[in-house]
């Protein structure tokens, strides 16, 4: 299955979910309203319950999820559906209120019965999910603040919808949608105490300690962990972690970071991260022996090495993190097929691990560093400007086609260039582009 696949079945399951409320209301009569108008503004209000079970269980906080079908289409595709799910309960309202305009005192909170009320708490805390998601900077929550009101309202939407269901009493009369229903809630409730509760347990469980701290060029930190008392963190490179402070396993205030070290040491996970926030700036304070907690890995790692005849890895900034990862265990696996990376930076100085990379270099038969600097210094006789499409048309192998790629940097730039390399001739499926803001 190529990697355009996984995706491409997530949206088909996305559809189903969607089509699957008519296919089950066939034939079921809502008593006291046999208008096709009706039928099919209650199917709307299946579907969005059905939608929002099915966004809490292909959420970006499965490993397996991101793993099958790569976080960016994951996060992507539940940003796209979230906004979907207020749409169809609006709509189902809307549609409702139109065709007898006496179902507006339903929406009077002191005169409607519990079914209409725990209908609108849905759609209300639908709509602080969505404001407060497009509005986050501007109201002024913090990562942590959103978080916690993000799943405070993904539960009470969860259950007062579930509740409006049954108290409608309509079509769940009917065993097969009876049995959908709660199948589908009782599904979203356990991966939400798989995720907030049990995960968070397990991860307490398999602490870290902090055994180095580094300041690296270009305003970076690395910080090296030790695995205390287990086998470590077995990832892939190309892959990311959560971390935590040891004494908040159920907090709010965690943050993904990008590995950066080998995977063939998971006893020592590190993490390369430039300061760009308060939690990012703290770390490179960290003393030496505190504990942490590490919950991972997600997100796609990079294709087996036999799967293709090289690798192109392009970076830009930070995003150097996965990409040294890969030359990392490239190394100490003794692999010697081409490797080559593209590596946009403002100054040489500012170049990320640029003495680790020219020992990279000699370390690694097959790699080739080309370095593009946007501000060169007078004298400076590489690349220049930003890494574009004529760049990789310079470095790029003649059977690029046969190679895969891992792009990482700012969107735009990782957008760019994925559509450069597919225009080289490389497939989509080939090419891993992680982006961050």
């Amino acid at each position: 299955m190529t990697a355009a696949s996984p995706r491409a079945l997530l949206g088909a399951l996305y559809g189903l979910v969607l089509l699957a409320p008519l296919a089950l209301m066939t034939g079921v009569t809502k008593a006291g309203a046999h208008g096709r108008i009706v039928v099919f503004a209650d199917a709307l209000g299946f579907a969005a319950l059905s939608l929002l079970a099915l966004q809490i269980l292909s959420s970006g906080r499965w490993t397996a999820t991101t793993r099958s079908f790569g976080l960016r289409p994951v996060l992507s595709l539940h940003r796209q559906a979230g906004v979907a799910v207020l749409v169809l309960v609006v709509v189902h309202v809307v549609v409702l209120v139109l065709d007898d305009p006496a179902r507006l005192a339903l929406l009077d909170p002191a005169i409607a019965p519990p079914r209409a009320r725990a209908g609108m708490l849905a759609l209300l805390a639908l709509a602080a999910i969505a404001g407060t998601s497009i509005w986050r900077r501007r109201l002024g929550l913090s990562y942590e603040r959103w978080r916690a009101v993000h799943l405070a309202c993904t539960v009470v939407a969860l259950a007062a919808a579930f509740a409006h269901v049954v108290w409608v009493d309509a079509y769940t009369s009917a065993p097969i949608v009876r049995m959908a229903v709660l199948g589908l809630v009782l599904a979203a409730a356990a991966a939400l105490f798989w995720t907030r509760v049990a995960r968070p347990y397990a991860t307490a469980l398999r602490r870290y300690r902090v055994v180095a701290v580094r300041r690296e060029r270009g305003d970076a930190v690395t910080v090296e962990l030790a695995a205390d008392g287990h086998g470590g963190l077995r990832f892939q490179p190309g892959q990311f972690a959560r971390l935590r402070a040891a004494h908040s396993a159920y907090g709010m205030d965690e943050h993904p970071f990008s590995l950066s070290s080998s995977a063939r040491r998971p006893e020592r996970p590190a993490f390369t991260v430039k300061a760009l926030g308060d939690f990012s700036a703290s770390l490179a304070h960290l003393p030496v022996g505190t504990e942490v907690l590490v919950d991972g890995p997600h997100g796609e790692g990079v294709h087996p090495a036999g799967a293709v005849r090289g690798r192109l890895l392009v970076a830009a900034g930070i995003g150097i993190t996965p990409a040294l990862s890969v030359l990392r265990t490239a190394a100490e696996r003794g692999e010697r097929r081409p490797l080559v990376l593209i590596y946009g930076s403002r100054r040489w100085a500012d170049v990320t691990f640029r003495e680790e990379l020219e020992a990279l270099e000699r370390r690694l038969p097959g790699l080739r560093v080309v370095h593009v600097l946007s501000q060169p210094e007078r004298g400076w006789r590489g690349e220049r400007g930003r890494v574009g499409e004529d760049v990789l048309r310079r470095y790029a192998p003649a059977d690029v086609p046969g190679w895969s790629a891992l792009v990482c940097g700012p969107p735009a730039m990782v957008a760019d260039t994925a559509a450069a390399l597919e225009r080289l001739g490389m497939t989509r499926a080939a090419i891993q582009a992680e982006g961050f803001g």
